[in-house]
């Protein structure tokens, strides 16, 4: 880590090589004291950034959007005694490889929920591809009452409207 911030700091100062300005353990100390909102803001600036690619990885004029979220389970310091599992939700723009949210949530918490959270930050230049963990009436209406535009796998046993289209032989 020293010799990493060892260049950064020789980066900034516009040197070549390496200056010591700091010790890992005075950063180490200081990143502690980070609010979460911090990394909000730096990842909408970098999003703000990245806007051109983004836009360039557009799918028929939509910006495609993946939700979906992962068990995992997280630890505090040794001695704390707190294993739990907890649910790693993310927004991902897999053709610029980056993520647009991401928060943590309770194990006992919904996927449905977490993105019912995110639908006000989506637009409708977004084209929300989920999973079949989120196939439901109350999702996709929720979704088409948010103006948003979706794609998401389902059978002909999982929406009566999937049926119809289906029997209907038309092509669209």
């Amino acid at each position: 880590m020293q010799t990493g911030l060892d260049g950064f700091f020789a980066s900034l100062s516009g040197q070549a090589g390496r200056s010591r300005q700091d010790n890992a353990q005075a950063f180490s100390k200081a990143r502690r004291g980070f609010s979460a909102q911090l990394f909000d803001l730096i990842n909408q600036h970098l999003l703000k950034l990245a806007a051109p690619r983004i836009d360039g990885d557009q799918w028929h004029g939509f910006r495609g959007v993946a939700a979906d979220a992962s068990r995992l389970q997280v630890a505090t310091r040794e001695g704390a005694e707190l294993n739990v599992d907890h649910y790693a939700f993310a927004l991902f723009l897999p053709g610029a490889e980056l993520t647009l949210h991401a928060s943590l949530h309770p194990a006992d918490g919904s996927e449905r929920q977490m993105l019912y959270e995110v639908l006000p930050s989506l637009s409708a230049s977004d084209l929300l591809v989920l999973d079949r963990g989120y196939v439901g009436n109350t999702m996709a209406a929720a979704i088409a009452q948010a103006n948003l535009h979706f794609c998401l796998p389902v059978d002909r046993s999982g929406l009566r409207c999937v049926a119809d289209f289906l029997s209907s032989n038309l092509t669209e």
